[in-house]
């Protein structure tokens, strides 16, 4: 009997071999059967060729598990299905499940491949499902390939496969039916995307150690969630109703820490319109002028050839390339520079055929690009501009070496080598350790403009300016002389219209250069939760005074006794990355091999640290050994930082 069943099971072998004219190796089983249904019932139509796509490109696909992925799905399912919380609730549980199950999450990882586990009968209801909702009165403008790359797929990351097509069909066909009831016209597609983009409660949590990621049948009910999650559920949505999108992600951004995914919507080849839960199409990026794109990839099903090489090379490839599925669109967001380097000499260098170019994330260099070594030289295609990079080269045990110097590549597209000059140096004037964001900027400039004023009337009937806060450059401690000839009982702040009142510490100080006492503080309420006008003296540099309305905004004390004003120090609402006094501090520069130190030393009241003995052309870090994460390259230009 054994030895029948074996006959049987080559002839069917045989069989379903015979019946693909197609380079089949790789195919499994299951793949292969689902080839013959379709090449019997329709060996000319679009389906088997979509069946063709599917399992050509299967072998690069796998699910992620562990015992640990499996603990922490279970446990965060478990959370979304209790009764609604407050946001800060769910990303306690993340916290929680990250530290519980971590360790299990990382290690013992196991990538269990499509080609074991996909059926024909998954295949077949994907393919159907999918063909099912093309051509409607949204979908009339993408052709064939287009269809296969952006709705076809039937996986949107490593998660394990469900049937998420018919649950998200069921959901989101009531929403959007009234289109396919009307006149055909391709700009439906926008109001399909209006309608899908709703109500989506997309509070973001930043996690804290690696987040797997979620079935899709699973996304719809994630209360918060990382921005790769709510793509996730974006891309289950619109795929499933026929719309093609696709997920494109900054590996790590050029000008600060951390990486970013979000969706774009494709109704056909040429138009691309990045988008997040919620949001008008394009508007995505609007608000981020401080994020800097080095490098933009798509994460796509079929193969990329670009990739490919790299990935057969038999050298160690950096976890972001492991997967051949990534393509450039870097150049779809933002300018960029094809950037020719030179390169060290040294060994690792020397026996590496490709080398990376990395970036900066507050801490160390992180890979965004690769490139093919050629001689003493590699080029790096399509960089962003206004981001320093750094050449290296990635070994066997999962380091990155420095491979050659650091260099910029400038707004106007020039490439500038940013080398250490030893033998002429100067001093520096530095404020912050971290970048002045366009958000710090408008918070210093809301100050500009607002008045103190003393008074001997509770309600400042009689109220007398003595200071008004002119231009502020830095968001740091500012000392204001005051104009005050005689004693006051009262002393307020008056912000200028459009401030909401931000401010986050006023000093007052009388003739003898001490602070009086305060007998109470008042002024206008209506102060969003946490954010006070008390705030505004309770000497936390991180709180602030926040009012519900721009306008008409003030913060006031009664001293203990009546009190001649002599100066201000006061802080424009900030995020405490100035120069603080007491603290310490370091000042490196870019060796070429790491950052050496320069000079160690203490803040001071003024806010502003002079050193000397600085090498010209250097890429300087300044680092805070008393508290705080943040912290910034820069260079040192015309007598300013610099951020990179």
């Amino acid at each position: 009997m054994k030895h029948i069943l074996n006959i049987f099971t080559i002839i069917v072998m045989t069989i379903l071999s015979s019946a693909c004219n197609r380079e089949e190796n790789n195919y499994s089983l299951e793949g292969r059967k689902a080839l013959v249904f379709y090449k019997d019932s329709m060996p000319n139509s679009l389906r088997y060729k979509a069946i063709q796509f599917l399992i050509d490109n299967m072998d690069v696909h796998y699910t992620l598990h562990s015992e640990g992925i499996d603990s922490f799905r279970l446990y965060m399912d478990n959370v979304f299905r209790l009764p609604t919380q407050e946001d800060a609730f769910y990303n306690f549980k993340y916290d929680t499940a990250v530290m519980r199950y971590g360790n299990l999450m990382e290690k013992a990882q196991e990538r269990i491949p499509d080609t074991a586990t996909v059926t024909a009968e998954y295949l077949i209801a994907n393919i159907d499902s999918a063909f099912r909702m093309w051509k409607t009165t949204w979908n009339m403008d993408y052709d064939f390939e287009h269809f296969c790359n952006y709705v076809l797929p039937y996986r949107v990351g490593h998660e394990p496969l469900s049937q998420w097509r018919e649950k998200y069909i069921a959901q989101q066909m009531s929403k959007v039916d009234k289109f396919a009831n009307s006149q055909e016209n391709y700009y439906y597609v926008y109001g399909t995307y209006s309608t899908v983009n709703r109500g989506i409660h997309a509070a973001v949590y930043y996690p804290k150690g690696f987040v797997p990621d979620f079935p899709a049948t699973q996304l719809d009910s994630v209360r918060v969630g990382t921005c790769r999650t709510f793509a996730d559920l974006n891309i289950a949505r619109f795929r499933s109703i026929g719309v093609p999108v696709a997920k494109d992600f900054v590996p790590q951004w050029g000008s600060r820490s951390m990486s970013h995914e979000w969706v774009v919507l494709l109704p056909n080849e040429k138009l691309c319109f990045p988008f997040g839960p919620n949001e008008h199409l394009s508007d995505h990026f609007f608000g981020r002028e401080d994020h800097t794109l080095p490098k933009v990839f798509r994460h796509m099903y079929a193969k990329q050839k670009a990739l490919l090489s790299l990935t057969n090379s038999g050298e160690p490839v950096p976890p972001l390339f492991e997967s051949p599925t990534l393509m450039d669109v870097t150049d779809t967001y933002t300018p960029t520079t094809d950037a020719t380097v030179r390169i060290f000499n040294t060994p690792q260098v020397k026996d590496s055929k490709y080398l990376y170019a990395a970036v900066f994330d507050n801490h160390d260099w992180q890979i965004v690009h690769w490139g093919k070594r050629r001689g003493r030289h590699v080029t790096f295609d399509r960089l962003g501009r206004k981001v320093v990079y750094l050449p290296v080269a990635y070994t066997r045990y999962g380091e990155s070496v420095p491979a050659g110097h650091p260099f910029l590549v400038a707004e106007d597209g020039t490439v500038q080598p940013l080398i250490s000059d030893t033998a002429h140096r100067r001093t520096v004037r530095l404020t912050r350790k971290y970048r002045f964001t366009y958000w710090l900027k408008e918070l210093c400039r809301r100050t500009e403009g607002g008045r103190f004023q003393v008074s001997n009337c509770e309600d400042f009937s009689d109220s007398v300016t003595i200071a008004t806060i002119g231009r502020i450059k830095e968001s740091r401690f500012h000392t204001q002389p005051a104009i005050c000839d005689t004693t006051y009982r009262y002393f307020r702040y008056l912000s200028p219209k459009g401030s909401y009142g931000n401010m986050a510490e006023i000093e007052i100080y009388d003739s003898l250069g001490n602070r009086p006492s305060i007998k109470k503080m008042f002024g206008e309420r209506w102060a969003t939760p946490g954010c006070n006008l008390e705030k505004v003296f309770d000497g936390d540099v991180l709180t602030c005074y926040n009012r519900q309305f721009p306008d008409d905004s003030w913060a006031a004390v009664e001293f203990e006794n009546p009190t001649q004003v002599s100066h201000i120090r006061f802080l424009p609402r900030n995020d405490d990355n100035f120069i603080r006094e007491g603290e310490q501090y370091e000042l490196y520069y870019w060796d070429g091999r790491r950052f050496a130190s320069i000079a160690r030393m203490e803040g001071n009241r003024e806010g502003v640290l002079h050193v000397d003995s600085v090498p010209t052309h250097a890429l300087l870090l300044l680092r805070n050994h008393t508290k705080g994460q943040e912290e910034r390259i820069f260079t040192y230009e015309n007598g300013e930082q610099v951020w990179w």
